[in-house]
């Protein structure tokens, strides 16, 4: 398991092994709360590079296709507010502040997007 393994107190080191020592079969499969943490945090990861790319995919398509942008930019909009709302309640400020400013580029976007479209028709 890759982390943190020895804390700087007794209490930390004793938090540390309750999470990595003890382990318990759920759902066919026999694993540990640190292990549960550290797999819960590559899910995260890969659902951020996809995100990534599929802002940057949108970006692309502004010029030649805008409806498919816009309307891919209002479902990232959407799902980045949410993940904005979830990481307010639970995480920490900068977690929650650079997931808002992502959203709300993303919902510029997408405003932007629909103002060209009412100009030009599309």
């Amino acid at each position: 398991m890759a982390g943190v393994t020895k804390g700087e107190t007794d209490e930390e080191n004793m938090v540390i092994h309750a999470m990595t020592d003890h382990r318990f079969p759920l759902l066919g499969s026999v694993h540990s709360f640190a292990d549960f943490l550290h797999g819960f945090g590559w899910v995260g990861e890969v659902f951020l590079l996809l995100t990534t790319y599929l802002l940057w995919f949108t970006g692309s398509l502004a010029e030649g296709q805008p409806a498919i942008s816009r309307k891919l930019s209002a479902a990232l909009f959407i799902s980045l507010l949410l993940q904005t709302i979830l990481e307010f309640i639970y995480f920490f400020p900068v977690a929650y502040i650079m997931s808002l400013i992502a959203a709300v580029l993303t919902g510029l976007s997408f405003l932007i997007l629909q103002k060209k479209r009412k100009l030009t028709g599309l």
